[in-house]
């Protein structure tokens, strides 16, 4: 359900199943901490059109396509450096819209109200516990959610793009030290997330399990 915050005017997706049904309830906004209440006539009211738009995109990502022309929301989990307005302005170059949390929690945070296409996690992140704990969280989502999101791992001890190293890191795509094509190594690992699961999805879909 798409519910805008009536205190900072923040837009929020709460999952359907996090909603009571049957009686108003309320939450914390995630970004000024303020009470936001879900009447329960509201979800009467917003049924038909949250299917819709439910149905929409999980028609969009479930079939692995990030377009690089709309404006998908990219997950950024690196500390504060050079790097990370490197790898900030790339990807708003690929016509993402960025979000650049400073913890972990405050990532986990976000990805409770938001489908992030793409995530990108440094080894370092949030005194190295980040990388480590974004991978637990990944491994514990549903197959459904997880294959909607392309993973990308920073580390400078692994080869960029070596899927050996990629799935032994339960990544989509491993970003090593050579951030000179930083673009063109972006655009690859996207591409290729897309083309694995549209053959995953095509092949669902011929078994009848999709």
């Amino acid at each position: 359900m798409n519910v805008t915050c009536p205190h900072c005017k923040t837009k929020l997706n709460i999952p359907d199943n996090k909603i009571p049904k049957d009686k108003d309830s309320s939450f914390k906004c995630p970004k000024c901490r303020e009470k936001v209440q879900v009447l329960a006539s509201q979800l009467d009211l917003s049924g038909k059109e949250s299917k819709k738009n439910e149905d929409v995109k999980r028609e969009s990502m479930g079939s692995g396509v990030l377009s690089a022309q709309g404006r998908e929301q990219a997950l950024i989990c690196m500390d504060d450096s050079p790097g990370k307005a490197q790898v900030a302005a790339v990807v708003q170059g690929l016509g993402f819209h960025v979000e650049t949390p400073v913890s972990i929690s405050e990532a986990f945070i976000k990805m409770a109200y938001h489908i992030y296409p793409l995530v990108l996690v440094d080894e370092s992140f949030d005194r190295n516990k980040g990388f480590k704990a974004m991978s637990t969280h990944m491994n514990e989502l549903d197959m459904s959610l997880r294959r909607r999101i392309c993973l990308i791992f920073f580390s400078d001890r692994l080869p960029t793009g070596d899927p050996m190293s990629a799935l032994h890191s339960s990544v989509n795509y491993i970003v090593g030290s050579d951030m000179d094509h930083l673009e063109d190594i972006l655009s690859t690992a996207l591409t290729e997330h897309k083309n694995f699961y549209t053959v995953y999805n095509d092949s669902m879909k011929a078994a009848g399990k999709a």
